[in-house]
């Protein structure tokens, strides 16, 4: 026998186990850190990238369901009894019975805003001036187009909605002395609920189906979330709103987004810049 070789043969056979011991190991360690990632919580995986939300997070929604609801029409009528406006009409001949889907007003007077407390004299104007103003409430300022967005509101849960869908909405449009000179109205009667109901997800899972979307960069910031009803299409007169999470979330750029997430599905239905 010759004893070199077989040194040699057996040099090489453990070589090669050892080898194959190391690439068994580190395979074994490689699923053994993707499990311990895949166990982690949604808040630490969120924690792990530097994304933040409230930490008074809504309640949980048990009952849970889908709106309908009619676009409604303004007739002459109505609008004769606000005092102190004006209808703006596209012509100056119309019929008695004529109605109208968007009221335009102007004022006869400004209407003054204060600096301070302004969303409380806002609510004033409404309850004072709009057809149905409670239903309303102050949604944001637009500063780019001087206005005011006030949005409807369904059992105190909000009708969540663009600018440009306006279904149930008042836009107040503003002077230089920040005074209201004139408003927009659209909106939503006949709102019936569709008797299946069933529990929300959670405004943490709406988070987290953002999350898993790659909707929440790293070190975003979740700064607002709220329960409300939403229509991806908006119709011309029939509406069909889901229950929805619209969740605003700040970027690291300090730039913000709106996201909606059905409350039911859990599907983003989509984000407004």
């Amino acid at each position: 026998m010759d004893w070199s070789k077989t040194k040699t043969i057996f040099i090489l056979a453990f070589l090669i186990l050892d080898i194959y011991l190391a690439m068994e190991f580190f395979e074994l360690q490689d699923k053994s850190d993707y499990a311990i990632i895949q166990e982690a919580t949604i808040e630490e995986r969120l924690a792990a990238e530097g994304i933040e939300y409230p930490d008074d997070l809504p309640d949980d929604i048990n009952n849970s369901f889908y709106i309908t609801a009619k676009s409604k029409d303004f007739t002459i009528e109505e609008v004769a009894k606000l005092k102190g406006q004006t209808i703006e009409l596209p012509n100056t001949n119309f019929e008695e019975d004529q109605s109208f889907r968007t009221l335009n007003m102007l004022l006869d007077k400004p209407f003054p805003l204060p600096d301070v407390n302004t969303e409380s004299k806002i609510t004033q104007f409404l309850n004072d001036n709009i057809i149905s103003g409670e239903l309303y409430h102050y949604w944001y300022t637009d500063e780019e187009m001087n206005s005011i967005i006030c949005i409807q509101s369904y059992n105190s849960r909000t009708i969540f909605q663009s600018k440009d869908d306006h279904i149930g909405m008042v836009v107040l449009h503003l002077n230089e002395d920040n005074e209201i000179i004139s408003y927009e109205q659209s909106m939503l009667e006949q709102i019936k609920e569709v008797e299946e109901k069933e529990a929300a997800i959670t405004a943490l899972k709406a988070i987290e189906a953002l999350y898993n979307k790659n909707y929440l960069s790293s070190n975003s910031e979740v700064v607002k979330i709220e329960y409300g009803y939403y229509t991806h299409s908006p119709l011309s007169n029939q509406q069909i709103l889901a229950p929805t999470w619209h969740l605003t979330v700040e970027k690291e750029d300090e730039e913000s987004e709106d996201f909606y997430v059905n409350a039911l599905e859990g599907d983003v239905l989509q984000l407004t810049e």
